[in-house]
């Protein structure tokens, strides 16, 4: 392609973005799951907007201006402040929302088969509550981190998220997982699927006390 196909393609991309994306969110139960929330239209732009740009939150205000966000999901005047009150929402109520999700999509037969891994993220300021040192895996030995836990099922789904102080480690995150699983989601005859760094006795020790396999 020359450039201006190459534009004319991502132009259309772009118009057709919202459209798209409004029938997926609805068809991956993620609209229900929000519930009759106030916050539910601006989540969903959040949502949206990072896949579109993947940038800041101040970006997808700018970047709402560019979009039929009115026309389309009833947003108007957008702001950077909006999008930050909605996060803290989002938040307060991931545990709600996590299972709702978890519910709508898995009511036929829930998964037995979970997989489970831990990232971490170096950071660059300072004012973060759960930054600390930890084994950084961005090889990055001057800065500080928050280590992220995502539980997925046999599919590669998300199911949770979870972050974690910069020095927990695996095992330890792996702990919260398994208290998820048996208390959150209320699932049973469950494999979890970690690797020997993650799945020591003590891990051995509470998945057994849930009769679950690893």
């Amino acid at each position: 392609f020359n450039d201006t196909a190459t534009t004319e393609i991502y132009t259309l991309s772009l118009h057709d973005a919202l459209p798209i994306f409004t029938r997926l969110a609805q068809r991956l139960k993620i609209k229900k799951a929000l519930g009759g929330s106030p916050f539910l239209l601006t989540v969903l732009w959040l949502i949206f907007a990072h896949i579109i740009d993947q940038g800041s939150r101040l970006s997808a205000a700018r970047l709402a201006k560019r979009h039929a966000v009115k026309e389309v999901l009833g947003l108007d005047n957008v702001s950077a402040h909006d999008l930050y009150r909605a996060l803290d929402w989002v938040a307060d109520n991931q545990e709600i929302i996590e299972q709702k999700l978890f519910s709508l999509r898995k009511d036929a037969k829930p998964p037995q088969l979970f997989l489970y891994d831990v990232t971490s993220s170096y950071l660059e300021g300072k004012q973060n509550e759960l930054a600390d040192w930890g084994y950084n895996r961005d090889k990055k030995r001057s800065k500080k981190q928050i280590v992220i836990g995502l539980l997925t099922d046999e599919t590669g789904d998300p199911v949770a998220i979870r972050v974690f102080r910069g020095n927990t480690g695996d095992p330890t995150s792996c702990l919260e997982q398994i208290r998820l699983l048996a208390e959150e989601f209320a699932v049973s005859e469950v494999t979890l699927v970690g690797d020997r760094g993650m799945i020591k006795q003590t891990q051995i020790d509470a998945l057994n006390a849930k009769q679950f396999h690893y």
